[in-house]
């Protein structure tokens, strides 16, 4: 066993001896879901805490611990856990009603602030997640196309719609292919086609060889999955080109990025996509997805017309995720982005100023105020890539940072801020990154 092995196995008995409460929950919820809950991502060894309660920027556990979230439900929480203000816009709305047949008036609200905002959404549509928003943006882009393909880059995640399940975690040998994840039929695979993250001229090949049958072209500005990955220079201009000079719409999915900018990222990069998906932070913590696009594209979903595209759901536009969305969405000003961003960024030039000080092998990646770690002295280029490095020092890395009462994500040392985290705050993430990479150094020098 190495330095590292033992380090990692010692933690996780510590995190066992502090958390009877979160184990006993744990042992409990076993006898009725597999693995103990209902998001894959959220388990970890020996078991996750259990949150008993959560406000501003910190979660608290059944065992009476205080985290400081930075985490932040993987980036949907941009103002961190409700406040007074948020709790009071969500009960308020509550006691109007929860969930009726019937739109209301703060669904008007929220898509007001969305069109406002981002210029290619001249109209816009809710649903209650982003996968769905996914879903429902291909769908549409296939009714307008007839045609019955997708194209989707390597290692891009965007939700559980079976069209991008495909190529996420599973790679081909040595080159994309599109191989279907865990479930999904090799039919459905088959009508979607993967190019790479990292190489322009291929990709842009591959969008010219597939693009006549293909509806859409989907992907992420910033790639999630991979850590936080930017393409190269060009890239997403050049595969938006080739795509419209195959009639393929271009669906850019900014579930992640709109944090960066008023407009979302695309506002920045100067981009005009066909159709684009939103959710997260647009829900002000609770379920929410939306896709938006030009009025005629969009007027395909209409009601009133003819060759309607039927998008339904019980709880689509749901009045307690509209109110919470809106209030959410007007307080992320142009100001708060400026902050989050800076912070984000100095945060990111420090951790690898301390880990070049202190000979560790670790590089943080992301933009803005969106931060993943890295095993190496520079950052991959695809998540192909980024799959082949080890990642046993980010998992010691979370359990060092749990006990300093930091929560990342596990095994990824994922930091998604938000406008709740103070100068105070911040300079505690700090203290804890500082006391746990001194640990880490320790250990690898061995």
């Amino acid at each position: 066993m190495t330095g590292l092995d033992k380090l990692i196995a010692d933690l996780k008995t510590a995190h066992a001896a502090r958390n009877p409460r979160s184990e006993a929950a744990f042992e409990r919820a076993l006898a009725v879901m597999p693995g103990g809950n209902s998001r894959t991502q959220l388990y970890f060894e020996p078991f996750p805490f259990y949150v008993d309660r959560a406000e501003g920027a910190y979660l608290h556990d059944l065992d009476g611990h205080r985290y400081l979230d930075v985490v932040n439900n993987y980036t949907s929480l941009i103002h961190g856990h409700p406040d007074a203000e948020t709790v009071r816009v969500i009960a308020e709305q509550a006691a109007r009603g929860t969930a009726h047949a019937a739109p209301s008036p703060s669904e008007i609200e929220l898509a007001e602030e969305i069109t406002s905002r981002v210029t290619s959404m001249e109209k816009v549509r809710f649903t209650n997640s982003g996968s769905e928003a996914v879903l429902y943006a291909i769908r549409l882009a296939r009714h307008a196309t007839g045609r019955p393909d997708v194209i989707k880059v390597e290692g891009g995640y965007h939700g559980g719609n079976e069209s991008v399940q495909v190529s996420v975690k599973r790679l081909g040998a040595d080159q994309p292919a599109a191989l279907p994840e865990e479930g999904v039929p090799e039919s459905v695979a088959s009508a979607t086609h993967v190019i790479p993250f990292d190489d322009i001229d291929e990709a842009v090949r591959l969008v010219g060889e597939h693009g006549a049958t293909s509806a859409a072209l989907i992907v992420e500005p910033i790639q999630g999955f991979g850590g936080g990955l930017r393409p190269p220079e060009g890239y997403l201009e050049a595969i938006s080109k080739a795509a419209a000079d195959t009639g393929t719409l271009v669906i850019l999915d900014e579930i992640q990025t709109l944090r960066y900018a008023y407009g979302g990222i695309q506002q920045t990069l100067g981009l005009t996509p066909d159709l684009t998906v939103l959710g997260k932070l647009i829900g002000g913590g609770l379920p929410v997805g939306a896709f938006g696009g030009s009025e005629e594209l969009m007027a395909m979903t209409d009601p009133r017309g003819n060759q309607v595209m039927t998008q339904s759901g019980t709880f689509n536009a749901n009045p307690l995720t509209m109110a919470a969305g809106v209030h959410a969405v007007r307080k992320l000003t142009p100001k708060a982005i400026e902050r989050l961003n800076a912070n984000g960024d100095e945060l990111r030039a420090w951790i690898n100023e301390e880990c070049a000080r202190l000979g560790l092998p670790l590089i943080a990646g992301g933009y803005g105020s969106l931060l993943q770690l890295h095993v190496g002295s520079d950052l991959p280029t695809s998540y192909r890539q980024a799959k082949t490095l080890t990642t046993q020092p980010l998992t010691a890395l979370f359990y060092l940072f749990m006990e300093r009462g930091v929560f990342t994500a596990p095994s990824r040392v994922i930091m998604a801020l938000s406008t709740a985290m103070s100068d105070a705050h911040l300079d505690e993430l700090r203290q804890a990154t500082a006391s746990s990479l001194d640990v880490l150094s320790e250990v690898m020098s061995i």
